[in-house]
């Protein structure tokens, strides 16, 4: 899903929703003079709560995909807990806390988003 051609089907279905969160970077992170804030972002399936894609900005590619792969198929209703608890048990870089926190934000956001709208449209199926 990281090429452009690989979005496509995630523009095409209305039930995909995008969340992101943001955190501060500890000052004795490499990446704090480029960026300060560490962002996650969440490409969330709202029928099933199932991330679908996920991206972060963190600075190396080994340390992104390695956030993908312990997120991506969990539920953000169904597996909130062992989300965050993956990243904070197997992230051990000096930017863990700044990820688990924006994950949490984007956790929220989505909770706080499905609270504010009733499912409604193709590809809704209510509260999961």
């Amino acid at each position: 899903m990281r090429a452009n051609d690989g979005i496509r089907p995630l523009l095409e279905d209305p039930g995909i929703i995008l969340v992101s969160g943001y955190a501060r970077l500890p000052d004795t992170v490499a990446s704090h003079s480029q960026y300060e804030r560490l962002g996650v972002v969440l490409a969330v399936d709202v029928a099933d709560g199932r991330i679908v894609a996920a991206d972060t900005t963190l600075l190396t590619d080994l340390a992104k995909e390695f956030f993908r792969a312990l997120v991506e198929g969990l539920s953000v209703t169904r597996d909130m807990t062992e989300i965050v608890d993956r990243v904070q048990r197997r992230y051990a870089g000096q930017s863990g806390g700044a990820l688990a926190t924006a994950l949490r934000r984007c956790l929220e956001a989505f909770h706080q988003r499905r609270a504010a709208e009733p499912a409604q449209g193709p590809g809704a199926s209510g509260p999961a």
